[in-house]
């Protein structure tokens, strides 16, 4: 064998070669070296150069199909510690499994929302009713949870229902329903929110359902009707409302007067959004 591809004494294979049998680049092999996934069988003392046994070549094949499937470096390195443990293997898996999901449900959001674009560079023809107004006080059931994203709100409103039916509560007439959110800020994750419903009278509250009565307040209300896509024109209403008048105001909510919940069809979704003013 010619000493370009092989080392006469040890009969191992370059890095280049290596490289090309295993479709991993020069670059990578050294990074999987640093990070303990895929170290050279020897290294030159003087030259630097890296060498790898064919038996190798098995690992490093399971590197790149590891790699293709999107698992990070630390995760490929457990895997292939791990091939004889297949508890743990399945662990790892299914893990890397449900993240893909979340990628996948991400970039389907992320697609849906560049689709809009072409709405969003138009101009904006919803009107818009900023109106300042009182709120009476009521009675509501609520639930309050740490959701990972505002979009799990669902999960909150399907609980709740849950709970109220259990308990036998029930709800004023006309309905009313809404959801607070009670951070002081937007978050992109771990985010604090409480849904209600208006109830009929006061009841004996089991956790982790709560009877609460909302105080009156006065609020900066605007309406959107149609899809939450609005949501940023009637924000941007609002906040420009708010501004012109130096207002200082408390956490946003939302009274949905009608939702998913009783139409499917979003053009015919009806959403107060609220900001109560603070004296």
């Amino acid at each position: 064998m010619c000493a370009e591809v092989m080392d006469h004494d040890d009969a191992l294979l370059r890095i280049g070669l290596f490289s090309r049998l295993t479709s991993i680049s020069v670059r990578m092999l050294r990074h999987y070296q640093e990070q303990g996934v895929l170290e050279p069988a020897r290294t030159d003392p003087f030259t630097g150069h890296r060498f790898y046994t064919s038996a190798q070549l098995t690992r490093a094949h399971w590197i790149v199909r590891l790699r293709d499937a999107g698992l990070p470096v630390s995760e490929i390195g457990e895997v292939l510690a791990h091939r004889g443990d297949p508890e743990r293997l399945r662990s790892l898996m299914s893990s890397h499994a449900r993240r893909l999901a979340g990628q996948r449900a991400r970039l389907e959001e992320m697609s849906a929302a560049f689709d809009r674009i072409s709405t969003y560079l138009e101009e904006s023809t919803m009107e818009i009713d900023i109106r300042r107004t009182h709120l009476p006080a009521m009675t509501v059931a609520s639930l309050r949870r740490v959701l990972p994203r505002y979009s799990d709100e669902g999960e909150l409103w399907q609980e709740i229902s849950e709970l109220m039916s259990r308990a036998g509560i029930v709800m004023s007439d006309p309905p009313l329903c809404g959801a607070t959110f009670l951070d002081p800020e937007y978050r992109d994750s771990d985010v604090d929110v409480e849904v209600w419903e208006r109830v009929a009278e006061p009841f004996t509250a089991v956790s982790p359902l709560e009877c609460r009565e909302l105080p009156a307040c006065e609020v900066i209300m605007g309406t959107l009707r149609g899809g939450y896509d609005g949501m940023p024109e009637v924000c941007t209403a609002i906040g420009t409302h708010i501004a012109a008048h130096g207002l200082r105001t408390g956490p946003m909510f939302n009274i949905y007067r009608v939702g998913p919940a009783q139409d499917p069809d979003p053009t015919s979704w009806i959403t107060d959004v609220c900001f109560p003013v603070e004296p």
